[in-house]
């Protein structure tokens, strides 16, 4: 059967086999093509039900978008309109693929100041964590071609601190070294959106002197930062989708970095990686509760998205 999609001129195929470069057996994919048989956008596959529950639950927070009834897009934590947004993104939607989500990120550049920074609620401070989750989750929806994007990677790069990471302004230095420390957290999700861009020599070096601050954390695992992100059973249990500082989390963004890959400490992160994994199949330990009753991310059942983003990793 072939049918024409809501936004012309793609036409809609399911069939079975090969797909994208990944061969799912017995599954339905949906793939899209334009009028000049084209393959565009990627496969949305067992997701698209739950996609779907997502994007009609996009007032359920009392405002637009996931948004809080008083405008704060990084609240509730875990569905927030930031979390929401990555979260679509990362089990295959991109922004072409519905209204919802190209209105969301409209919605999103409200927040935006002009200078490569994101506020969270009309009234906020703009903190480094909050514009590089929102970085991330418009890399993972392929919104790249925007002069404001690049503004934000620029952000990121006057903004880097000597340890080679990123912090919030808004906790005085003094009190320790540690606090004194970028965030791990925030360190991670930038380099998370990183991988998005193109980055010249230049930016790469800058980019790893941010890995190398995040390897070091991985002997240290002390806790850093103004949030005070450290690694302990929590960060070494399985947490997915990727919300929060945590191992799974931490290999998969450092995987995509040759600096990272070489390092004996990002080999001793992915051993302790692999344990987890059950015949390389990954089973979501401690999923948010906002997520929990999706098939992706429910405890200790195993999870194809989560599954696709550790062969990945292998395979980098």
């Amino acid at each position: 059967m072939i049918t024409t999609t809501e936004h012309t001129p793609y036409l809609v195929v399911p069939f079975f086999g090969q797909a994208l470069g990944e061969a799912i057996e017995n599954k339905p994919i949906i793939i899209k093509i334009d009028l000049n048989n084209k393959l565009v956008g990627e496969a949305i596959t067992d997701n698209n039900s739950e996609i779907k529950e997502i994007l009609s639950l996009c007032q359920i927070n009392g405002g637009a978008y996931w948004s809080r009834n008083d405008g704060n897009i990084h609240a509730p934590s875990g569905f927030s309109t930031i979390d929401v947004l990555y979260t679509l993104g990362d089990i295959g939607v991109k922004i072409n693929d519905f209204e919802t989500v190209r209105n969301a990120i409209d919605f999103l550049f409200n927040y935006y100041d002009g200078k490569g920074s994101f506020k969270y609620a009309p009234k906020s401070a703009k903190l480094p964590c909050i514009t590089a989750r929102i970085l991330a989750a418009l890399g993972k929806l392929g919104y790249q071609n925007d002069y404001r994007v690049e503004e934000c990677y620029r952000y990121f790069l006057e903004t880097q601190q000597n340890d080679g990471g990123w912090r919030c302004a808004m906790t005085k230095r003094g009190l320790t070294p540690e606090t004194d420390a970028s965030n791990p957290g925030t360190t991670l999700y930038a380099l998370d959106a990183f991988q998005f861009r193109k980055n010249p020599e230049l930016d790469q070096i800058q980019l790893n002197n941010a890995i190398s601050f995040l390897l070091k954390h991985w002997e240290t695992r002390l806790p850093l930062g103004p949030c005070r992100f450290g690694i302990g059973s929590q960060f070494l249990a399985i947490e997915y989708p990727f919300l929060r500082y945590n191992l799974f989390y931490y290999v998969y963004v450092l995987s995509k970095y040759e600096k990272a890959r070489e390092d004996s400490r990002y080999q001793e992160a992915l051993v302790a990686l692999r344990k987890k994994a059950i015949e390389n199949k990954i089973f979501p330990e401690t999923p948010h509760k906002s997520w929990s009753k999706y098939s992706f991310a429910q405890k200790n059942q195993y999870s194809e998205n989560a599954t696709k983003r550790f062969v990945e990793i292998i395979g980098n």
